[in-house]
């Protein structure tokens, strides 16, 4: 049975009503997203000359992303949390050598004994009605010397004349945060985060992957046309203004104050 697109689902639902109608898919459309992202995390490590032993990510999905970490041997030893457990249990079973914990990161009774050299989220602020509480709990929870933080730019001028036009708040990646790289960094440092590094870029998706996310999703064709201009071509003729103007992402490395 597919994911019901019509009511508005947000934030952690969004995610739980995927893993459980959808996982196969969703695994497949992270897994296609996660080399760039990792791109972030794989070039501040080497700018910053950082061999991390333990990298921890703290909301890993079905561990796209921490699995491109693996398979690049950014770490010694790897370790993802989520709260789903139909996605921790999907991460065990594809991704031997990364321990998968179940749990809560605000939970005030979650903690990651261990101490972690490096501590990843990845395109998990934007899913939460209250990031800053996540940003404060991973500091409890969790003895580490890095942080990489890493979410899209969906307030640029482009996304604020369409949310004139459209609640887009009824987005089908169930985001309810919109950074600008202004306002990310002001939550991150807010939170007692001290910002060493950036990366801006704009994600060009190959037609193969719009073809696969636009079955995913259910658009219809002239929806389909539209991703294609906008995710694939205009991004590559435009790269500057695109990423000023429209859509990008942004990542941060951070050491705690």
């Amino acid at each position: 049975m597919g994911l019901d697109k019509s009511p508005v689902v947000l934030g952690k639902d969004h995610f739980r009503q995927l893993y459980q109608t959808e996982l196969e898919q969703e695994a497949e459309w992270l897994r296609r997203g996660a080399r760039e992202k990792v791109n972030s995390i794989e070039q501040f490590l080497r700018a910053h000359d950082l061999h991390p032993r333990r990298l921890v990510e703290l909301g890993c999905g079905v561990g796209a992303v921490i699995t491109e970490c693996q398979r690049r041997s950014l770490a010694a030893t790897y370790m993802g949390v989520d709260y789903s457990q139909e996605a921790v249990d999907y991460l065990r079973a594809h991704s031997p050598g990364i321990e998968a914990v179940q749990g809560d990161i605000t939970d005030p009774q979650f903690r990651v004994d261990e101490p972690s050299d490096v501590v990843v989220v990845s395109h998990v602020l934007e899913h939460l009605e209250e990031p800053a509480r996540f940003l404060h709990s991973m500091q409890r929870a969790l003895k580490f010397s890095h942080a990489v933080i890493e979410v899209p730019l969906e307030d640029l001028m482009a996304s604020r004349l369409k949310a004139r036009l459209k609640d887009r708040t009824g987005n089908v990646a169930g985001h309810v945060q919109f950074f600008t790289s202004t306002s990310f960094e002001a939550l991150i440092e807010s939170c007692g985060l001290r910002i060493v590094d950036r990366r801006n870029y704009a994600p060009v998706l190959d037609m193969d992957t719009i073809r696969f996310v636009s079955q995913k999703d259910g658009l219809a064709l002239h929806r389909y046309w539209l991703k294609a201009v906008t995710n694939h071509y205009l991004p590559q003729w435009l790269m500057p203004w695109w990423k000023r103007l429209y859509y990008a992402h942004h990542a941060v490395l951070c050491t705690a104050r």
